[in-house]
């Protein structure tokens, strides 16, 4: 066969996305050196993702959700004349053929729930409005989906996609996240003096207080504001305690405001985006991992945590409760106080950490991207 993956959801900025696209196609290298792949990919600093004889990369422009993509590459993969072509991301280039069209539906928040899909209502209307069309149509026009989670699939099904259309292929996670892998650090490669900045935080924070550890954007599902909340309510019997957050957004600077108007401006620290170690680092030093979202469609974050061993917060909800299982303390997202309690059985119950340390490193191993790239060879086989 002659494959093509569109990863262009693979981007120089670490990204849950983007790490579905590079594990996942570099475990299909592994496992298959039979057909023919083509990836497309945005032009970008990193080598290949698959180094071998039967793959070969294409550059296209733009990423496979910008509005600008409806027609970018389209005449570059239809000329590949594909017995497959698969986006690695729910959506699809207008005019795309190949015999047989497979997208990976990784959650339908922008559908169902586009109020929560940013904080600005101009891009909430892109997103909720043409976004949607776009997941919609892409629903519609794919022979096939791959849906990375039960609850995915359960999403998918109440807009009318026939059962049979759909095949749930769970997110692995990586080698490199497990517990005996090399020694995580929190320093930057770089000589940028704002890394440098963050770098000496991280050292600092390692070496002078406990901290939670959150990560993400800080978009409206990420449900951030009532996690700083709940911080609130436990930080008074913890005087030393300290929340920390890693990631991007606009929603940062409100997060801000709100530690100010809380009076916690000195204990929720907002380190910015960090790189894969620094991130692994902070798992390992972590009291507990809090991931309370509102709704995700795989919530990848959880289970790289809990494979670093790390204990894990998160929400009893969406596909949250379908990865954690019993392996985390499940609390009410929605429910501030609900939080405040979650955080607290954590922070006074040190058996506990240690049991979902262990839990979750068990439940972990249970995800593999080996297992995950041979059921999408297979499902390509079966097309």
């Amino acid at each position: 066969m002659r494959i093509c993956i569109d990863a262009r959801s693979l981007r120089d900025v670490p990204t849950s996305l983007g790490r579905y696209a590079a594990d996942l196609v570099s475990h299909i290298a592994k496992l298959d050196r039979k057909n023919e792949y083509i990836v497309v990919r945005r032009p970008s600093r990193h080598g290949p993702i698959a180094d071998q004889a039967n793959f070969r990369e294409i550059f296209a422009p733009y990423d496979i959700s910008s509005a600008r993509n409806i027609l970018a590459g389209t005449r570059v993969i239809n000329g590949l004349d594909a017995d497959v072509y698969h986006s690695l991301f729910h959506f699809l280039p207008i005019g795309v053929r190949a015999r047989r069209v497979v997208i990976t539906l990784h959650d339908l928040i922008w559908v169902d729930h586009p109020h929560l899909a940013d904080g600005r209502r101009g891009r909430r209307w892109v997103k909720g409005s043409l976004g949607g069309m776009g997941i919609r149509r892409a629903m519609a026009r794919a022979d096939h989906i791959v849906a990375v989670s039960a609850s995915t699939r359960q999403a998918a099904l109440n807009h009318g996609v026939p059962a049979d259309k759909i095949t749930v292929v769970l997110n692995g996670v990586a080698s490199a996240w497990r517990v005996g892998s090399a020694e995580p650090s929190f320093a930057f490669s770089s000589g940028n003096a704002d890394d440098c900045a963050v770098a000496a935080t991280l050292e600092a924070l390692f070496a002078e207080r406990p901290f939670a550890f959150g990560l993400g954007n800080s978009l409206p599902y990420k449900n951030l504001p009532r996690l700083v909340r709940a911080f609130a309510q436990v930080a008074p019997a913890h005087p030393n305690l300290a929340l920390v957050f890693a990631g991007r957004g606009e929603g940062n600077s409100a997060l801000v405001r709100l530690a100010q108007q809380l009076g916690l401006s000195d204990r929720v620290l907002l380190v910015g985006q960090l790189s894969d170690d620094q991130i692994r680092a902070c798992f390992a030093h972590a009291l507990f991992f809090a991931f309370p979202s509102l709704i995700e469609g795989f919530g990848l974050p959880v289970l790289e945590a809990m494979a670093s061993g790390c204990p894990v917060l998160t929400s009893n909800c969406s596909s949250l409760a379908e990865v954690a299982g019993e392996s985390a303390v499940l609390v009410d997202p929605l429910d501030t106080a609900a939080i405040a309690a979650g955080m607290q059985r954590l922070l006074a119950d040190s058996a506990l950490r240690q049991r979902l340390s262990h839990r979750g490193r068990q439940r972990a191993a249970a995800f593999t991207w080996e297992d995950a790239a041979q059921q999408i060879i297979q499902l390509y086989k079966q097309l």
